[in-house]
């Protein structure tokens, strides 16, 4: 697929993800942690990774904010030229404004390897692939630690973000599930 058929396609949607926004509500965040915690098993002592939510994503904090409650540990991806670097955070702890505008913990924070990561997305499809803004960051880092360890991705979407296919390149990690307001879908990997 060409870079502009995917330009047009992320185009399509945000404004997508902007309407799934309003459909789903100022309480998709809370259902979404209710059922992400409901329906999956953490690891005592695993790290779990976040996002700051932008752009209309889907605000993962009341989710991470009663896993730090369980006694959990939490980080944030800090982007760099070479890829994503996870730092600890915890509800309170100040962000700053990282590359692409996006709040982010300080570099002096301490770095963490996450066992799971809320992945945040544009779309995903019904075979567990997500469509991001382009920079293959997630991807990248999904490839690497997975190689070394066994380390979970689920996305953290509206329902109307699922798009029946997202093109693929070689490159594209499968996420293990999305969670939405509505329901959780798992997907095997190979």
């Amino acid at each position: 697929m060409t870079e502009p058929t995917k330009k047009a396609l992320r185009e399509t949607a945000l404004a997508a993800r902007t309407r799934a926004a309003e459909t789903a509500g100022p309480k998709a965040a809370l259902l979404i942690a209710r059922r992400l915690l409901g329906d999956f098993v953490f690891m005592k002592g695993a790290v779990v990774a976040g996002y700051a939510a932008v752009r209309g994503e889907v605000d993962p904090f009341p989710l991470m904010a009663a896993l730090q409650a369980q006694g959990h540990a939490l980080c944030l991806p800090q982007t760099q030229e070479n890829g994503l670097v996870f730092r600890a955070w915890k509800p309170g702890d100040p962000l700053v404004v990282g590359r692409f505008a996006i709040p982010e913990p300080d570099a002096k924070a301490k770095e963490r390897r996450p066992d799971l990561i809320l992945v945040p997305l544009l779309a995903f499809d019904r075979d567990g692939y997500r469509l991001g803004y382009g920079g293959g960051f997630y991807d990248r880092y999904l490839s690497e630690h997975r190689a070394k360890r066994t380390i979970r991705a689920i996305g953290i979407a509206y329902a109307g973000q699922q798009l029946d296919q997202i093109p693929r390149e070689p490159t594209d990690e499968r996420l293990d599930a999305v969670v939405t307001e509505e329901r959780v879908i798992r997907f095997e990997r190979d």
